[in-house]
């Protein structure tokens, strides 16, 4: 007879199948990817070599010594006194030269051609000839200049041969090194797009998994109600005896359950009739002790699971519970018992559908860790690979390939890295670090981070202390970063137009100091039903606008690492007026760490330039002209880009510093105008110096001609990493340099003032001017403040708003400084409908400068 499988079987099967396709398919990707990005590799090796380079030198040199011995001949056949010594160092030298073309590994492929290889043996038989000439005393020498002399100049046409077939063939190989990387990019990108659409259908199984369990919980669930209901509901057996044990009552439970009539049993023992053999002893010693008083333990209100048989033999589980009563009779005991035999049936699938339950559990996180890790791994070295390959110099096809993976990349790390939480959580391998951090400095670096996407929605980011603040605390602040930055992301995605604040508030508790984060927000609120599952994986909140794009992971892995840290998280919210979530951390108070300031790490200039700076910012200029005059170089100022024009048409410069934004003539303009003279700067180095730090612009710099970039504010390592590329070849292609951040305020507020080590630093510069230029810049945030309306015209506001940025930059203001450039974007792209709230916030900030001493005194 045939066995036909089960619809059950077959899904399993099918899924079996599916999984093992998806495995080897995965492997096979990651293997094509592993093996192309070794090729990658291998040829941006070869391409950044200096091997072509210095093949291409020797080939010259070696035409350039021989021009110089055939001088040197042609000079000692013609002189009176020849000079063999020179003429022989001259020949030296050709020799050795000849020798590393002839014999060296780099040329074996251009000896492979016919025209080489013949110029080759012509040079190397005139060297070999010559030998014994050379080597012979000064009378010989000389009597042979003539014929060696007439011997070179044949050999000329020979020596040029050589220089152009050697050149003809390393460019043949550049070539075909490029061709063969663009074709090996192109199959990375399909590997790449296969890959993320293997993820993807990874993602969308994981999901249907992750249902179908929540599934199997929800049955089982239901499943244990149905048995708590039908056990409840179950009439008991119910048996009385005497104190001999001889039956009295036998109710109709319990005639169906032991398969006795009453009247056939009634004055029989009890012991004989559902008693097993092996505990009736037990049974009668018990009934002795009970008619003696000895022992009254059995009667009570209290369940004891016993063995009971049934009149066909069959023994059966039971719970009885004992109770006594006084009759005329005397003493009875009523027994209720329960057969129970599927309540431990039921118990028994419940502990093998617990550890199938938990065998599952246990093997979807060990998946998830397992997979996550394998993808993280290759995904890394992929988005390495990618950095370094973009800074390279790309055509336009390869930057946009490049680009388009970098994106799919960060987001496909995005997605892993949450898989990957989630899965460490789960297997108990996700832990908090102790790290003392000063708690303040932190929440302002979020809420300056998030200012420009609240500003985007319309929205007004605050934070601030309830209570008296803390400043030093120990925990994880990495941890605690991405439980606020999700918090406060969910906020402003679902507030429009409203407020969004975030306050910390010290909780004294017996044990250990607590601190509760709350961020508040006026948004659409949410329901008490989604408040209950809104910390839940894949779950999702609707608003009266729809439905918001969201993964449903963010606050289930904001609670997975509230937990690990040892706190509590929740929601308070009322649909229609806004929501609060919070978190409550055990963050003990801790003594500030002993900063230690870094020494400088490059030395100073190896010799001094001529330098022209374009700069309209007085206080900018200022500043670089001491730094650069305390390395030892000279500067040349222009005030604007027309300026630098002129001056870099008469005056030869080592290197020019061109700020971008300027009046009249911007630095890209000068640098073109520059670029396309025939004066002594069309080929000078030309560094953009601006606060746009972003990637798109420094791409953007040097399409247009410039060499490299230095961040504002100016920092002197970056001035000395770009200048000591002047002049070295090829340096320019890859100097571009970032602003090194200044220091978080340690303060546990809202203060823009410098910290202190930015502001000594900044006055060791400008010295006896810091005060000066200090109130100036004070002034000009004032004036500025003062100005500011949404009706103004929006190139105006922009230009202002980069002017002072720029200043506030020099002076340690970073908040007021992100808030300007924030201002300063949105005039830029038109947003008018953000000015408003932008202006607020600048102005917010600048009400709070104040000079650093000042600062303190307070």
């Amino acid at each position: 007879m045939t066995t036909v499988p089960s619809p059950l079987e077959k899904t399993t099967h099918k899924r079996s199948l599916w999984r093992w396709v998806a495995s080897i398919a995965g492997v096979a990707c990651l293997a094509v990817i592993f093996v192309l990005i070794r090729a990658v590799t291998a040829d941006l090796q070869e391409l950044r070599s200096a091997k072509i380079d210095a093949v291409q030198w020797t080939l010259s040199q070696v035409e350039i010594e021989f021009l110089d011995f055939n001088l040197s001949l042609r000079d000692a056949a013609a002189a009176d006194t020849p000079d063999l010594d020179q003429l022989r160092k001259d020949f030296d030298i050709l020799f050795s030269r000849h020798d590393i073309i002839s014999n060296g590994q780099a040329f074996a492929g251009a000896r492979g051609q016919q025209q080489f290889w013949d110029a080759d043996r012509a040079l190397g038989a005139f060297l070999h000839d010559a030998i014994p000439m050379i080597d012979a005393d000064d009378a010989t020498l000389t009597a042979a200049l003539p014929t060696l002399s007439a011997q070179s100049e044949q050999l000329r046409p020979s020596v040029r041969k050589l220089y152009a077939a050697g050149l003809s063939h390393f460019a043949d190989a550049s070539d075909q090194l490029r061709e063969r990387l663009m074709a090996t990019l192109s199959q990375l990108m399909l590997a790449t797009l296969f890959l993320l659409g293997s993820l993807a259908v990874l993602s969308v199984f994981s999901r249907r998994t992750a249902r179908k369990f929540l599934t199997q919980r929800e049955e089982l669930a239901q499943a244990n109600a149905h048995m708590e209901t039908i056990l409840s509901n179950t009439v008991d057996s119910v048996i009385v005896i005497d104190a001999h044990g001889r039956v009295i009552d036998f109710n109709a439970a319990a005639e169906r359950t032991f398969g006795y009539r009453l009247k056939d049993i009634k004055g029989s023992p009890l012991c004989g009739l559902i008693i097993p053999p092996e505990h009736r002893a037990i049974h009668e010693k018990a009934l002795a002790h009970l008619r003696s008083g000895e022992d009254t333990s059995l009667i009570s209100d209290e369940r004891m699971r016993l063995t009971a048989q049934r009149a066909d033999g069959e023994t059966i589980p039971v719970d009885v519970v004992l109770q006594s009563a006084q009759v005329a009779q005397g003493t009875v005991l009523i027994a209720f018992l329960r057969d129970i035999s599927d309540q431990v049936k039921a118990e028994t699938d419940l502990r093998q559908a617990r550890d199938l339950a938990q065998a599952g559990e246990r093997a979807k996180a060990e998946f998830l860790t397992l997979m996550s890790h394998e993808i993280r791994t290759p995904l890394t070295g992929l988005l390495g690979n990618l950095s370094l390959l973009e800074e390279t110099d790309l055509n336009k096809p390869q930057a946009q390939l490049a680009e388009n993976m970098r994106i799919s990349g960060r987001q496909l790390m995005k997605h892993v890295n949450a898989i990957l939480n989630i899965a460490r959580f789960e297997s108990g391998r996700l832990t908090a670090r102790k790290d003392v951090f000063d708690l303040g400095a932190l929440l302002q670096m979020i809420t300056d981070g998030q200012q420009a996407n609240a500003a985007l929605q319309g929205n007004k980011l605050t934070w601030d202390w309830q209570g008296t603040p803390v400043s030093w605390v120990e925990g994880d602040p990495e941890h605690l970063e991405q439980v606020l930055l999700n918090l406060i992301g969910n906020a402003i995605k679902f507030t429009k137009e409203g407020r969004i604040a975030l306050t910390a508030e010290v909780l004294k508790t017996a044990d250990a100091q607590k601190i509760r984060l709350r961020v508040t927000d006026t948004g659409p609120g949410i329901s008490a039903r989604d408040c209950k599952r809104i910390f839940d994986d894949f779950e999702t909140a609707r608003t009266s606008g729809g439905h918001i794009e969201s993964t449903g992971l963010g606050l289930g892995i904001a609670r997975r690492l509230t937990e690990v840290m040892g706190g509590e998280i929740g929601v308070d919210s009322t649909l229609g007026q806004g929501s609060s979530f919070w978190v409550a951390l055990p963050l003990p108070a801790r003594p500030a760490p002993e900063i230690t300031k870094p020494s400088p790490q490059s030395a100073p200039a190896a010799r001094a330039l001529n330098i022209l700076l374009a700069e309209d910012n007085e206080m900018n200029a200022y500043v670089v002209q001491k730094l650069l005059e305390r390395e030892g170089h000279t500067l040349t100022l222009a005030q604007d880009g027309q300026e630098a024009v002129d001056l870099a048409r008469c005056t030869a410069f080592d290197a020019i510093l061109m700020d971008i934004n300027m009046p009249e003539m911007n630095g890209l303009q000068a640098c073109k105008r520059i670029r396309n003279s025939d004066g002594p700067n069309a080929k000078a180095a030309i560094f953009a110096f601006s606060a746009n730090v972003l990637p798109e612009d420094t791409k953007r710099f040097r399409r247009e001609g410039m060499d490299g970039f230095i961040g504002k504010p100016v920092q002197i390592e970056e001035l000395r990493r770009a200048l000591a590329s002047v002049g070295q070849p090829e340096a320019g292609a890859t100097t571009d340099s970032a602003p090194t951040p200044s220091a978080q305020s340690a303060s546990a507020g809202n203060s823009a003032s410098a910290p202190p080590d930015d502001q000594g630093d900044m006055r060791d510069v400008m010295g006896a001017q810091y005060d000066a230029f200090q109130t100036r810049f004070y002034d000009e945030i004032r004036t500025l403040v003062d100005w500011l309306a949404p009706s103004n015209d929006l190139q105006d506001i922009a230009a202002r708003c980069h002017k002072s940025s720029a200043s506030a930059a020099l002076f340690g203001a970073n908040a007021l400084q992100a808030a300007l450039k924030a201002l300063e974007h949105a005039a830029e792209d038109g947003l008018k409908e953000d000015l408003p709230a932008l202006i607020d916030i600048v102005t917010e900030r600048a009400s709070t400068l104040q000079p650093a001493g000042q600062a303190a005194a307070e």
